[in-house]
């Protein structure tokens, strides 16, 4: 007579196995359904986030207006004239005014130069400023402020008569009645306490 190969407790052991192999086989196809829509998911996301910055990408350079009471636009002289309420999306920011007037250069059809009257507001990238006249010079890349000009950085405040900023550079000037603002970080001024009470 032929032994079992198995006696009962290894059947009851393979048994336990096969049963734990099925019950994970079942998980991993249950869980195949969730990690593809977690990842159609991801991928929806990524996509939304791609258009977003190729439309950021797109209006790089464009100047959109959002809002105006009237618009008046002269071919012969290239000036587009915009009242009332104006509010203006650039890139890296927006710009506010009573009047804006576009000049377009005719020859290449491009706009070389924007000048805003009358309780400005404009934002350029990280600066925020407010004042009551605006040149911004697109071929340069130079912006000016005059009159009643509060320029802010951050923390950083600025008031002055003028004030201009050269976008490639990154200088900055204010002239006339000049007031200003910066926050000192707390450890160079911790040094300077040290630094004064060791000379006493």
């Amino acid at each position: 007579m032929m032994k079992p190969i198995y006696n009962s407790r290894d059947l009851v052991h393979h048994k336990v196995l096969r049963t734990l192999i099925s019950i994970s086989a079942v998980l991993i196809l249950l869980s195949v359904p969730y990690k593809l829509i977690a990842e159609g998911e991801q991928t929806s996301i990524g996509k939304q986030k791609e258009k977003a910055n190729s439309n950021q990408k797109g209006e790089e350079g464009l100047i959109v207006c959002e809002h105006a009471d009237f618009f008046e636009q002269d071919e012969e002289t290239g000036l587009t004239i915009l009242t009332g309420s104006v509010r203006i999306r650039q890139s890296g920011g927006f710009l506010n005014a009573d009047k804006v007037t576009l000049h377009r250069n005719l020859e290449t059809g491009e706009y070389k130069k924007t000048v805003a009257v009358g309780n400005v507001e404009m934002r350029d990238k990280d600066i925020f400023a407010t004042c009551e006249h605006a040149i911004i010079d697109h071929v340069e890349d130079i912006v000016e402020l005059s009159e009643n000009v509060v320029v802010l950085q951050n923390e950083d405040r600025l008031e002055a008569k003028q004030f201009m900023f050269n976008r490639r550079t990154g200088k900055r000037t204010g002239k006339g009645d000049v007031k200003f603002r910066v926050r000192m970080s707390g450890n160079s001024q911790g040094n300077n306490d040290a630094s004064s009470n060791k000379s006493e």
